[in-house]
């Protein structure tokens, strides 16, 4: 029996990741305006259980790019005045 998984491993990555991009096209379909960035869609790839690699390519990027987009919107959220505030301090 176990012969008979390790035989079919592969191919049932290859129908996960084909299912999980057929669902993202769905989804755009019915509603293009909730998954017009490619954070979005990464972010429902990732929720159908797919690694961030593999739904960074489905949906259409890399996963170092993603990494970044990640990086630099949470970055953004912060906000740069706490920055500031500091470096006046330190001024002082």
């Amino acid at each position: 029996m176990a012969d008979e998984n390790s035989e079919f491993a592969p191919w049932l990555a290859v129908i996960g990741r084909s299912l999980a991009r057929l669902a993202l096209e769905r989804a755009t379909d019915r509603e293009p305006d909730k998954y017009r960035e490619v954070l979005d869609k990464v972010k429902f790839l990732e929720g159908l259980g797919l690694p961030q690699a593999d739904a960074a390519e489905a949906a259409g990027s890399t996963a170092e790019s993603v990494r970044v987009a990640r990086y630099n919107k949470s970055k953004a959220k912060k906000g740069g005045k706490k920055g500031k505030k500091k470096a006046r301090a330190r001024r002082r």
